[in-house]
């Protein structure tokens, strides 16, 4: 049966996303230190501190291909500096997510590949942006890494809903449609609002919310388009991919916003970061 059936059971569903509790401490912490351009090193190795798991993931990490880094890094402090404060932020950022929302794998979500997709989207929005000279390379990471962390927030606070909706999907109903059928909203107007709820920047808000139709962004569609397109890419080249993401599909107008001259560039140049996710995938799934 579904749950939404009037306005006061979507106002009830409102009432319970505005309920949902602060952000985590730890992950409180990082996003502080992240959007801190006069945070130290000291400050961020005290976060990773906190969490003794961090330390042999970011070591795994700053080993990976990811990096193509030559010497071996084996202590936190060398890690740090051989990837750079603003590197190494964003690194705690995420895995101060992973941490504070630790999900058990059942038959409708599997939290090693939704990490996983989250890593792939995040490397992949960087990467396009840096390759496209697009500014805001590190709230192209951020944001890419958060792009459906609302799809974790169902799964977690609301849990009947969540198979509701995977039951509708599995009928082949458009994800978006049944998210509105059963929560009288979708994941990214609940992103839009726990973001804000969590105080997170204007832009990263806006976004994580818009990221499916960069078109209608209000602050940064750049910045918007670059994650629409790393995510669309997922499902494009079908590595990495999310259930979440069956029905998306490409909003053209990032042609322009990302200056290319028509469709066929734009699979050309999806295809040719075919290489960079194969080796991001292998990669990630040795620290998750």
């Amino acid at each position: 049966m579904n749950i939404v059936k009037d306005k006061n059971n979507i106002a009830t569903i409102l009432q319970r996303i505005q309920n949902l509790p602060a952000l985590p401490t730890i992950a409180d912490e990082a996003l502080r230190i992240l959007n801190d351009k006069n945070s130290s090193k000291n400050d961020v190795v005290n976060i990773i501190s906190k969490e003794q798991s961090f330390i042999a993931k970011i070591l795994a990490i700053a080993n990976s291909p990811i990096y193509g880094l030559r010497k071996e890094v084996s202590t936190l402090s060398f890690a740090v500096f051989i990837l750079g404060l603003k590197e190494i932020k964003k690194v705690v950022l995420a895995l101060a997510f992973m941490e504070s929302f630790k999900m058990v794998k059942d038959s409708h979500f599997n939290p090693e590949e939704f990490w996983l997709h989250s890593f792939i989207v995040a490397n992949l929005s960087r990467k396009i942006a840096m390759d496209l000279n697009v500014n805001n390379t590190g709230e192209a990471f951020v944001g890419g890494f958060l792009h459906d962390f609302s799809v974790a927030i169902i799964h977690h606070n609301f849990a009947e809903e969540y198979v509701q909706i995977f039951n509708l999907v599995s009928q082949n109903v458009p994800i978006e449609s049944a998210e509105m059928q059963v929560l009288g909203l979708t994941h990214y107007h609940i992103s839009k609002i726990v973001l804000n709820n969590w105080e997170f920047p204007e832009i990263l808000t806006d976004a994580v919310a818009n990221h499916h139709k960069p078109s209608i962004a209000e602050i940064d569609k750049k910045l918007t388009s670059v994650i629409h397109l790393a995510d669309y890419m997922t499902t494009y080249l079908k590595i990495a991919t999310c259930k979440w993401d069956r029905d998306f599909e490409l909003d053209e107008s990032i042609l322009d916003t990302l200056q290319f001259s028509n469709l066929t560039s734009l699979n050309d140049f999806m295809e040719s970061y075919r290489g960079f996710i194969n080796t991001q995938t292998n990669s990630i799934r040795n620290f998750l």
